[in-house]
Formats: structure tokens, sequence, C-alpha cells
């Protein structure tokens, strides 16, 4: 990502020039003399399929969502107040802008994003001149046709990001819009892995004259592009460590993505638009793991928990507030003797008690799974934790019922977390799940930018 500013002036000519269409969701708040415009985010040069126009129209709050032409947007630079913005059916009042923006530029399936678009983005952030202006009145939302809401935002994070969980309390960000304009000129598309091969589609019209970078930490592969097209690299080794695919032409960087399984660098990789093939033997993967030692995502315990001693599950929480992890139960304190739990019940029986009392304990109920192995002929349990998507996460035990605990991983280590901890849980899951429903999860890039 490379962010740097630009002058208003400058923003306001590029959009009043602009021939492409853009998709709008905005969110206005009653005035004295109409609707006054609180968040504009539009989506420029590429087409959203299943799109839809939409209006959530309250008494004092309304939700709209509209194609218009990108030129029209050129009043939200400005830093006048009160030029007026037609969004569909209904005309807003723009308050005055402040410079200056500031660009930030994304590789395709940018990590972070709730959405994630299969192609290069610029984003462009505007600011409120006034941002004493920008409270929201907080009041119940109710309205004809419309979904309810006790609060705005609520409404905020379900119109524009299609969550409906109604937990937490993050609403509309303090800037006055967010632009993000497509690019369509060469991008890295579908990557798919296997243990001989690693195959990229690269796509667009400008492919022709790029340079395609396979990079890793043992050995370095490239090819000089002559048109869009599948590209393979054969792996004589495997996929590299810490592998990188870059599409660059000359010093600039087109796009690029991160395909390391191990790397939290680009997320789930299968919504990153990478598929690996390989071959896993899941009781090598799990001695491996063993191996490896306790680590940020990693914890080892010699017995089962009970109802008595469930606190335990304290790094339960803290792999949900976090980038999840797995538990192994049947290992010394030492971290490398396999001593294996006390098998007074058939191994099926322990997997769906260790789950139940997750379920009892660990509120909200964060997505577990746990599996059996032998290892010397000794039985380990191994609970895998996926990162929550509705943090904060708590442990909730007969002492604690009315005041959950909610703790934190940081490095091998569990800790009770801070305000400022939950705060950053919160708002890292905002833009990692899609919801196709929005009409925001897969995109295709206009003509016009191809």
């Amino acid at each position: 990502m490379n962010a740097r500013s630009i002058d208003l002036d400058t923003l306001r000519r590029d959009l009043g020039t602009s021939e492409q269409d853009a998709y709008v969701r905005a969110m206005a708040v009653r005035a004295d003399t109409g609707w006054g415009l609180h968040h504009c985010w539009a989506l420029i040069g590429a087409e959203p399929p299943q799109w839809s126009e939409t209006l959530w129209q309250y008494q004092d709050h309304a939700f709209v969502a509209c194609r218009v032409p990108a030129a029209v947007l050129a009043v939200l630079c400005s830093p006048e107040a009160g030029s007026a913005l037609a969004l569909g059916p209904l005309t807003v009042s723009v308050p005055a802008a402040t410079g200056p923006a500031y660009k930030n530029r994304h590789p395709s399936y940018a990590r972070h994003e709730r959405a994630p678009l299969p192609v290069p983005a610029v984003d462009v952030t505007i600011a409120p001149a006034d941002r004493g202006s920008r409270n929201v009145t907080q009041t119940i939302l109710v309205g004809e046709g419309v979904p309810s809401f006790p609060e705005p935002n609520s409404a905020w994070r379900a119109f524009f990001e299609g969550d409906y969980s109604l937990i937490g309390a993050q609403g509309p960000p303090d800037d006055l819009a967010r632009l993000r304009f497509a690019e369509g000129g060469a991008w890295l598309g579908r990557v798919h892995v296997t243990p001989t091969q690693l195959v990229v589609a690269v796509e667009g019209s400008s492919a022709n004259g790029a340079e395609l970078e396979l990079f890793g930490e043992s050995e370095r592969s490239s090819r000089r592009l002559e048109a869009p097209g599948e590209v393979t690299f054969p792996l004589a080794h495997g996929l590299p460590a810490h592998a990188w695919l870059w599409l660059k032409r000359d010093t600039t960087w087109l796009d690029y993505r991160s395909i390391d399984p191990g790397s939290g660098w680009t997320g789930d990789l299968d919504r990153a638009g990478v598929e690996i093939e390989m071959p896993v033997e899941p009781q090598a993967h799990i001695e491996a793991l063993i191996a490896s030692g306790e680590g940020p995502c990693v914890e080892f315990k010699e017995c089962l928990p009970t109802k008595q001693s469930r606190r335990t599950l304290k790094t339960v929480v803290a792999f949900a507030n976090g980038d999840g992890g797995t538990m192994v139960f049947g290992i010394n304190r030492d971290e490398v003797t396999v001593t294996g739990v006390t098998e007074d019940n058939p191994p099926t029986k322990l997997r769906d008690h260790l789950v139940d009392l997750v379920r009892g304990t660990v509120i909200p109920m964060p997505h577990v799974e746990a599996r059996d192995y032998r290892i010397d002929d000794k039985l380990i349990l191994v609970l895998e934790v996926s990162p929550g998507m509705h943090p904060p996460y708590g442990l909730s035990t007969p002492d604690t019922r009315d005041k959950p605990e909610y703790f934190v991983r940081r490095g091998a280590s569990t800790f009770p977390a801070q305000p400022n901890d939950l705060n950053e849980a919160v708002l890292s899951r905002r833009h990692i799940e899609g919801d196709t429903s929005s009409g925001f999860t897969r995109f295709r890039p206009a003509r016009t930018g191809a």
C-alpha cells in the first residue's frame, strides 16, 4: 500500500471530467432544510454484481445505495457547504470539505477488506471541514418496509458492511467520503499451487511488457509477459517459503500477493484467490506442530480442562480475539514429552466434553473443532480455534458470570486484555468477512477501465 496526499482542487477536477459510473452508499441525517450528507462511500470504475438500488428511510436518518455519474461526486471536494447532491430518490446537502485528501493504493484482494476487490484500487479519503458536526443522534430506527435497529451505528454497519450482528458500538467513520477507484490495467487473478507447479492468471489489457516475479526465501523466478493469460512456474523443490507474487513494470508495482500459507499478510488464502493443493498427512502435521513448540498460535496442556479447571480455556478466548490458534492436550510442561490424556472415556466423548466446556464457558461461542490423535500410542486431543468473527470474546465461569473476563495472546502467553486490545479486535473484524447479499463481495472491472 502506498499513501500520499492530493489537493482537493485536483481531485475535484479529476472527478468532474470522469466518464465512469460510481456505485454509491451514503448515510444522511435530517437537517433543518432537508437531508444532510453524513458519510459517502463510492466505488468508481467497477460494477458490483447483483447491485440493487436501495433506500432505508427513517424519521431522522436515511441510507441510500444508487448509481450516479462519477462526475457529480466532485461536489464532495468543495470547501463551501450547501451544494446539493442527488442520490437516487434522495437529495442531500453536502458539508464543506477540507484538504488535502489522502490516497492509498491497494493490491487486488487487499487484506483487512470485508469485501476484497479482485483488482488493484486507489482509496481517497476526504475529511469534513467541521468535525464537531459529526455526532449522530442516538435513537431507535424504525420505518415502513425497512429493517429496524436499536441505534444508527447498527444500521450503518448493516447497510455499509452487511453486518447485522448488532454487536459493538463502531459506527460511521469521521470522514466525509471514501472514494475507491478500481484500476483496470493489469492485475493478478486466481493462483493455483500444486506440489509441482504454480499457475497464475494475469488479467488486464496492459499486461504486455510487464514482469511477473515469483519471489521466495530460497529462490526467485520471473517472466516477461507478452499478453494477459496463465503463467506457469515449475516448482522443482515445492513452493518456496515466504512466497510472493509481484506484477511490476520498471520501478512501479501493478499488483502483488503473498501466497505463503503460514503468513498473516494475505489473510484467508481462499478469499485472496489462492488455491493450494498440498498433500498434508494429519499425523505428520500434528507431530510437526508439537516439535515447533508453543507460540502465538499454539499452546500445550498436560490435562484436559474440567468444570473446576475451566479457566484453562482463557487461551481459547485469546485465540478467538486474535488470529485463532491450536491447543494441544496431553503434552508435558517441558513442551516436548508426550504424556497423553487420561482415557477414562472413549476419544469421541472426550472431544464432545471439550467442545461442551467451551460452549458453556466462552461467550459468544467461537468456531472450534476437536480432534484426537495417537503419538507413541498415547492419546492427545487437539482443539482448533478459528479467529472469531464477532469479538470481543470473554471467559464466563460461575464466579464471573455477570462480568466476563477478556484475554489476548502475546507471544506464547495469554494475558488479560486491555480496552485498546478489545477495540483493536473489534476493528480488525470489520473488513474480514464478505457478504454476498450486500453486493460488495465480487466485482468485475468496468469496460472503460479495462
